[in-house]
């Protein structure tokens, strides 16, 4: 996992930071990543897709109003790492096919490395919220 800050992170940072403030905003950008990570494929992005699912995951409940467990920043970090997958002209070019990626890729390794902990209660939380075990009879 990344612990170096990627190039041009703070830029979608600040950005992320005011599309936090609209729920509606966040919804189309999780539809917009996750369209673009349904055409990737098997090849485009094996290694990341659970790591962008659960992002997306995330920012989906947050949206909603289902899981608020999760401080502001962590929120305005996976946004900017969904923004960065999103816009096709980043560091790396996403036209640039076997490469495009790779920045993609390392920002969310970056900001899944930086935020472990509320990541992994995030998913504690999506697993309980999924089992059908917990499910009133």
């Amino acid at each position: 996992m990344s612990k170096q800050k990627p190039a041009r992170y703070d830029a979608f940072i600040n950005k992320a930071e005011r599309l936090v403030r609209s729920p509606a905003r966040l919804q189309r950008l999780a539809g917009q990543a996750t369209r673009k990570l349904a055409a990737q494929g098997e090849d485009g992005l094996r290694e990341a897709q659970d790591q962008f699912e659960t992002a997306l995951a995330l920012v989906k409940a947050w949206a909603s109003g289902e899981y608020r467990d999760v401080h502001t920043r962590t929120i305005v970090a996976v946004v900017a790492a969904l923004l960065y997958f999103v816009v096709p002209m980043d560091v790396i070019p996403d036209f640039l096919l076997g490469w495009g990626f790779i920045d993609d890729i390392a920002v969310i390794s970056y900001v899944f490395a930086q935020l472990k902990e509320e990541i992994n209660a995030f998913r504690a939380w999506q697993t309980a919220s999924e089992d059908p075990d917990d499910e009133p009879s």
